[in-house]
């Protein structure tokens, strides 16, 4: 029961701060200042819909890989983590540079 509380905690704090980095990154940057609301809606959407595709992108390919041409489990996984991360980093990059 402590648990999911302190999850649930942790993960509202968790949102706040990405969504204060994402507004100090942008003001720093010069972009035009927006709303907290409409930060926030980016945020959210960046992690739970851009995130989540790429994650079942990510899957897809390391399934692809080691069922379909016989890679070695490791190396599936670890190409597909890699794309992923790269992926999500540039989708980030994306959204930072958004006017």
């Amino acid at each position: 029961m402590w648990s999911i509380l302190a999850d649930l905690v942790v993960g509202i704090f968790d949102f706040v701060l990405d969504v204060l980095l994402f507004r100090s990154v942008r003001n720093k940057r010069g972009h035009r200042r927006r709303s907290v609301a409409e930060d926030s809606f980016e945020v959210a959407r960046f992690d739970f819909v851009t995130l989540t595709f790429i994650a079942l992108v990510s899957v897809g390919l390391m399934l692809i890989l080691a069922l379909a041409f016989d890679v070695p489990a490791g190396w599936s996984v670890g190409i597909g983590l890699t794309v992923g991360a790269i992926w999500g980093v540039w989708r980030y990059a994306q959204l930072v540079r958004e006017r």
